[in-house]
């Protein structure tokens, strides 16, 4: 059976409006699978919560702005611990002493991204990278397959959709988390998955 694409996304308190690129990238996908996309609750979560969440993504998505702000941090420290698939990407320009010292801390080779849509371009490839697993993780037909080639293409030639309009538009993403199903799973939602 295809398994569910599960996608956590951990952004410092100046980027949350930058969640919802993650939702309308993974959207804007010429497939049709099952995933989900999490993240900490507004309101605060416990450490056994937040390790559940973590533990079994396929990709811990953190971005990065001026400052290191709470939970982000400790998402971060826990999807280290856990070795998580992690794509560090950062907002160009300045840091506040802590920003700074968080990336001192952390040199690894974070991908730069100037607005939003240089960062769902960055995003949309990284997915596209991941659904073509070489093993088909994910149930991908082979008109699937070749649909994502074409659609890779488009975006390493900076052909996506303008975030900026998607913003506009009503439905926003999926800034509080989510779940994500192909049209054949839709009737078949058990509250457990819906609850993450």
């Amino acid at each position: 059976m295809a398994e569910i694409l599960r996608i956590f996304v951990s952004a410092t308190n100046d980027l949350e409006a930058e969640r919802a690129v993650i939702g309308q990238v993974l959207a804007e996908l010429p497939v049709q699978i099952r995933a989900e996309i999490r993240r900490s609750p507004i309101t605060g979560i416990s450490y056994d919560n937040l390790f559940e969440l973590v533990a079994n993504v396929d990709r811990f998505y953190f971005l990065m702005g001026r400052d290191i702000t709470a939970p982000a941090g400790a998402e971060w420290q826990l999807a280290m611990q856990l070795e998580r698939s992690i794509l560090p990407l950062r907002l160009a320009g300045s840091r506040t002493s802590a920003g700074q010292e968080f990336l001192h801390y952390w040199p690894l080779r974070w991908k730069i991204f100037h607005h939003r849509n240089q960062l769902a371009r960055m995003i949309g490839l990284d997915l596209v990278e991941i659904l073509l697993h070489p093993t088909n993780r994910y149930g991908l037909s082979v008109t699937e397959v070749a649909a994502l080639h074409v659609h890779k293409k488009k975006l390493a030639e900076g052909q996506v959709a303008d975030m900026e309009e998607a913003d506009s538009a009503e439905g926003g993403g999926a800034e509080g988390g989510g779940v994500l199903l192909d049209a054949t799973q839709r009737d078949r939602i058990d509250t457990e998955t819906l609850s993450v």
